[in-house]
């Protein structure tokens, strides 16, 4: 029989593979036109810094302008992504088995389904977006420090207001 102190100590001693699950509440959703894109993001080297934007040139030849967020190279895609319809001004969505540590969420509202968030000549979004924490930066695109939060081990809830 074991002691109630070895008892003890099992218990609290870290579990490998433990994960969380994120829900977030998506709050100033434009019902009815194009699909909610979130994704999260586990560092900041993925993280999109800058928007920039960039012109691709696809299989066919044709040029699509896209917005991408690294200097050199294109991104390496998110820990998780989820693509909603938009069907009230408020959504909910989750993230599943996630392990603890520090992330960021990144979400904006396709309103014409080209599976872009589109901006003005000067980067400035034409479309819904936002990000955890809320960060409202008004003379540069939000960063990973604004946006990140640190996910425990029990999960946690999140409120992100499109803007």
């Amino acid at each position: 029989m074991r002691s109630p102190g070895v008892l003890l100590m099992l218990a609290l001693a870290p579990q490998p593979g433990l994960a969380a699950d994120i829900d977030v509440e998506i709050r100033g959703v434009r019902p009815g036109a194009g699909q909610i894109h979130a994704a999260l993001f586990d560092s900041a080297k993925d993280f999109a810094l800058d928007l920039e934007v960039r012109a691709v040139v696809t299989d066919s030849g044709e040029i699509s302008p896209g917005i991408f967020t690294r200097e050199d190279d294109f991104p390496n895609p998110p820990s998780q992504k989820a693509d909603l319809a938009p069907s009230n001004r408020t959504i909910r969505l989750r993230f599943t088995d996630v392990e603890p540590g520090e992330y960021a969420i990144a979400i904006y509202q396709d309103r014409n389904g080209d599976n872009k968030l589109n901006t003005t000549f000067n980067r400035v979004p034409v479309e819904p977006w936002g990000m955890s924490n809320n960060p409202r930066g008004a003379e540069h695109a939000p960063t990973w420090d604004e946006a990140k939060f640190t996910l425990p081990p029990e999960g946690s809830r999140l409120v992100i207001e499109l803007h």
